[in-house]
């Protein structure tokens, strides 16, 4: 458990204290996800606040019959579906194990009661808002150019995407087919 609030204390700029880190962690449950289980389902409310505690999953959603994945989270990432949180209303993504993972899961009304009666945990909600924001525009400054320097740039910043997430999800996030990747990976192995 040391090893995850670690990770967790890593998600935003702001910190827990110890007291308040453990507190928040008392209040969490374990699920356990199987590879291409769905955490939260498109369509489906669930307004739950999920902290990944081992594992990977992808946020992805649907454009016809297409299935786009946004972005990936690993050990220490908070979930939320914002829709379902701030709104009430169901989700607009999945979240979906991309391996065998393990979430942890703390209520809406648990969360928010943490933020009601602790300023330290208001401020590091805040803070993992703003992380969220963030590391979506991040993205968007590193995994850039044509998909071959895409590809080459996610497997220099994210190795645990490349050795654990299936490679449809990995096209699907670098906006390509799975058969476009495959070539792209036969020509750098063959060095063109």
């Amino acid at each position: 458990m040391e090893e995850f609030k670690k990770l967790l204390s890593e998600e935003a700029p702001f910190k827990l204290s110890d007291a308040m880190m453990d507190i928040f962690c008392a209040s969490m449950e374990e699920v356990r996800l199987k590879r291409y289980d769905v955490l939260i389902k498109s369509g489906v409310l669930d307004n739950n606040i999920y902290v990944v505690k081992k594992g990977i999953l992808r946020r992805a959603y649907h454009v016809g019959d297409k299935t786009v994945t946004k972005s990936f989270a690993t050990s220490g990432s908070v979930l939320i579906s914002w829709h379902c949180y701030f709104l009430n209303q169901p989700s607009f993504s999945m979240f979906e194990a991309c391996c065998d993972s393990v979430v942890m899961r703390v209520s809406k009304e648990r969360f928010d009661e943490l933020i009601a009666i602790s300023h330290e945990f208001a401020r590091w909600a805040l803070s993992i808002a703003h992380a969220t924001l963030y590391l979506d525009e991040y993205k968007s400054s590193v995994i850039r150019g044509d998909i071959k320097e895409r590809y080459i740039a996610l497997i220099k910043k994210r190795p645990e995407i490349m050795r654990d997430v299936p490679l449809g999800f990995i096209a699907s996030y670098l906006g390509i087919t799975q058969p476009h990747l495959s070539r792209i990976r036969k020509e750098l192995v063959a060095g063109k």
